[in-house]
């Protein structure tokens, strides 16, 4: 008899990146072709975090500095691709530098991008992002990303610009290596950019491009439109994660270490060679499958609590593992 399918918390003691999964897809990731690695499953949270060596979820402690991902639970609810929303709950700036609940987002499906400039970071993880195209707007331009985590962090970066080569470009794609590489977990992640142009997207513009469907007020499609909606889905996969996402503009050339740090990284990415564009509309689409999985998972959470009686016993024969499927089980288990 199959056993009941409940919670599931995928430990990763070592791996590309150590942490707890609520999916074995993101842990498989973390752990096929990496030489010793280490997983484990687990039906607490309490229990992954406590093998892989992580203080407990709901200490609220904060860590700028620390390279594994906290435990994340998400909520029975499926990020639908740039449905209409209400702006001013979108998208309103915070009235205060209080880290927000995680509640806030879950119970409105999209994160709130809060606008002002806080008062208090010492509870937030700050990453800066930095764009650089030299000869932007002419032929031959080269553009590179930055993103600096502190001095010699390992997840700085340094990266050439896919595709076509433009400032603002970099300056986006620069925010989207951020999303795609930080840390997953509850801890409010602020992200500093000196771009006017990234900051207006997410703070001023968008709102009114997802009502419209992407054209913009001239009635001509919106420049990077595939782009954005990228930026807005991972923006939206974190909050639904209960993870607070604050962008936050800083003057350029100021002297500030970080934004200098990544102005550094970006011209640097730059005289790297080529990247081909990126699939944005596709890497858009397997962020809603995640997501999606994140119900399944929850609503798989819930059926496990039912007792055999309310059950189709039918269903529940035709349910056994195959050979296959029981020797995936088994690797998920880690045994």
């Amino acid at each position: 008899m199959p056993r009941a399918k409940g919670p599931a918390f995928y430990a990763v003691s070592k791996g590309r990146v150590p942490g707890v999964y609520l999916t074995w897809d993101e842990c498989e990731a973390q752990v096929v072709g990496y030489p010793g690695a280490k997983h484990k499953k687990f039906t607490t949270a309490a229990e992954a975090e406590a093998w892989v060596g992580l203080p407990a979820s709901g200490s609220g402690s904060a860590s700028g500095s620390r390279n594994v991902p906290s435990v994340t639970t998400h909520t029975a609810q499926v990020i639908k691709p740039h449905s209409k929303v209400d702006s001013k709950a979108a998208l309103a700036p915070s009235s205060s530098s209080k880290v927000p609940s995680a509640s806030d987002s879950a119970k409105s499906g999209k994160n709130r991008i809060t606008a002002e400039t806080l008062k208090d970071e010492s509870l937030w993880d700050i990453v800066y992002s930095d764009g650089s195209c030299r000869g932007n707007g002419k032929a031959g331009s080269i553009a590179g990303i930055g993103v600096w985590w502190g001095r010699n962090d390992a997840r700085n970066l340094a990266e050439r610009c896919p595709g076509v080569q433009t400032n603002n470009r970099a300056e986006l794609i620069a925010i989207v290596r951020v999303l795609e590489t930080a840390p997953r977990n509850k801890h409010p992640l602020l992200i500093k950019t000196d771009s006017k142009y990234s900051i207006s997207c997410f703070h001023d513009w968008l709102p009114n491009w997802i009502q419209n469907g992407f054209i913009g007020s001239k009635g001509e499609p919106v420049k990077n439109a595939p782009l954005i909606r990228y930026i807005s889905t991972l923006i939206d996969e974190r909050g639904l994660a209960g993870q607070k996402i604050h962008l936050q503009h800083v003057r350029g050339h100021t002297g500030e270490e970080g934004n200098e740090g990544a102005d550094r990284l970006a011209n640097r990415g730059a005289l790297m060679p080529e990247e081909p564009e990126r699939d944005w509309e596709t890497l858009e689409e397997e962020v809603l499958k995640r997501s999606r999985g994140s119900e399944r998972a929850a609503l798989g959470a819930a059926a496990a609590s039912a007792t055999l009686e309310d059950l189709d016993l039918e269903a529940y024969a035709a349910g056994l593992l195959s050979p296959e499927e029981l020797e995936r089980e088994m690797m998920e288990e880690g045994l």
